[in-house]
């Protein structure tokens, strides 16, 4: 890498912030919002972030160990239901953070834009 070249660094979220509603219900109106299908979303996510030419770490700084995101992701059928809505909100929860972890992830290399505002 010449010196000219910035290395790309994105940091996963914490558990804490996984776990905060506002944030939650961010992600998933961007999720949703994107119009993938829920079959094209385990490969969008496994193509973005297998092949994503920077860095990805944990907040303490550790490269994050990239799971296996069909094992994460399961059947795609849960992003049907991690979809429907209920009254403009989330009809259901997420039991596994790690998929929100891995969406996360995705937005920040993918949309960093969109992903600036899920924490706000």
């Amino acid at each position: 890498m010449s010196s000219s070249e910035k290395l790309i660094v994105v940091y996963v979220v914490t558990i804490g912030i996984l776990n905060d509603p506002v944030y939650k219900k961010r992600l998933w109106l961007a999720a949703r919002n994107l119009g993938i299908s829920r079959r094209n979303w385990p490969n969008a996510l496994a193509d973005a972030i297998y092949n994503f030419p920077g860095v990805i770490l944990l907040p303490s700084g550790m490269r994050w160990p990239i799971p296996d995101i069909d094992s994460v992701m399961g059947d795609p059928r849960w992003l049907s239901y991690y979809f429907e809505e209920l009254n403009g909100d989330p009809r259901r929860g997420v039991i596994l953070l790690e998929r929100l972890r891995i969406l996360d992830v995705y937005f920040k290399i993918k949309h960093p834009k969109i992903a600036k505002h899920f924490n706000k």
